[in-house]
């Protein structure tokens, strides 16, 4: 199987269960019936009575965008939202089934999160949590999703490679693909997830270095054949500095591989961004129309493939 559909096929079916998620937390916590009324945002969040305002509002904020919700008159109206899940036979032999419990897991979260964002049971943040984030980089999907990208760059034996924002599980991988003759630079900002990886590295011996560092910061110090960025550009704030930085680095003819659910790439997105925004730091995915744009008004000499829906190619010539 093509490790890149199978990529595609499961973001899909993350998405269709956070629109689920969403539709039963509007259930749940009584929001649905105070909608039917056509209440005023400020009426529906008095009467749900949730503490934590701000993320309740950002719930409704992800109805709207979902196109459930429609704000008419100052009053939000229930707007005859309709969703079919398909379950096509062809797709189904595609799904990893072991993020299913790592997004159970951040959907039990959000009730705590609807008392206080910074209750214990919220565990979403890089450095105090890294534990479950090194569980969640862990799982065969995150593996198959490496390999795609590895698939996608044409990855080989004595490779020069860089990875922005490469967490506590990559470096291992992605350095026993290029062998002992190449060289891994794997940059992050949290030092939780760069200490569990350089246990792992050391155990091995392999060629890595890996340095505590925002990806905003980067330098073309040294090239590299391969840069690759998954699931980082929704983290960014500074998207243009990032991909600016990160193609500097590469030598000409080599390729940088970007992974990312993008927005315009998956429909209602937006209920998968409500779950991940748990994390500070999440700004929201990034559309692959924005990050090609980006990257043209750079003025780099490029050419640039989509293998998948969730993953770009970008070739410097």
């Amino acid at each position: 199987m093509n490790p890149a559909d199978i990529v595609d096929a499961n973001i899909e079916q993350m998405v269709k269960f956070s629109v689920l998620q969403i539709i039963g937390l509007g259930t749940k916590h009584g929001i649905f019936p105070l909608l039917s009324r056509a209440p005023t945002v400020q009426e529906l969040v008095d009467h749900v009575g949730l503490p934590n305002r701000r993320l309740l509002l950002d719930f409704i904020d992800t109805l709207e965008r979902l196109g459930i919700v429609a704000e008419k008159g100052g009053r939000l109206h229930l707007n005859g939202f309709t969703y079919t899940v398909h379950v096509p036979g062809e797709r189904y032999d595609l799904l990893i089934h072991d993020w299913v419990p790592v997004l159970e897991e951040i959907y039990r979260m959000v009730d705590y999160a609807f008392i206080t964002p910074v209750h214990p049971h919220v565990l979403m943040d890089f450095d105090k949590d890294a534990d479950f984030w090194d569980m969640r980089m862990s799982t065969r999907f995150s593996a198959v999703y490496r390999n795609a990208m590895a698939q996608a760059a044409g990855l080989r034996p004595g490779m020069h490679v860089l990875d922005i924002g490469c967490g506590s599980v990559s470096p291992v991988q992605f350095a026993e693909m290029i062998g002992y003759n190449g060289f891994y630079l794997g940059i992050d900002y949290s030092p939780a997830l760069l200490e569990i990886a350089r246990a792992r590295v050391e155990m091995k011996n392999l060629p890595v270095e890996l340095k505590e560092m925002d990806a905003k910061l980067i330098r073309p110090v040294n090239e590299y054949d391969v840069v690759l960025m998954s699931f980082v550009l929704e983290y960014a704030k500074d998207r243009e500095r990032v991909l600016r930085g990160a193609l500097e680095t590469l030598k000409s003819g080599g390729k940088m591989v970007v992974l990312e659910p993008f927005r315009d790439a998956f429909a209602h997105i937006q209920a998968l961004e409500f779950f991940e925004s748990l994390n500070k730091d999440f700004i929201g995915f990034p559309s692959a129309a924005e990050i090609r744009d980006v990257i043209l008004e750079e003025g780099f000499d490029v050419e640039i493939t989509r293998p998948a829906r969730s993953i770009m190619v970008i070739r410097k010539r």
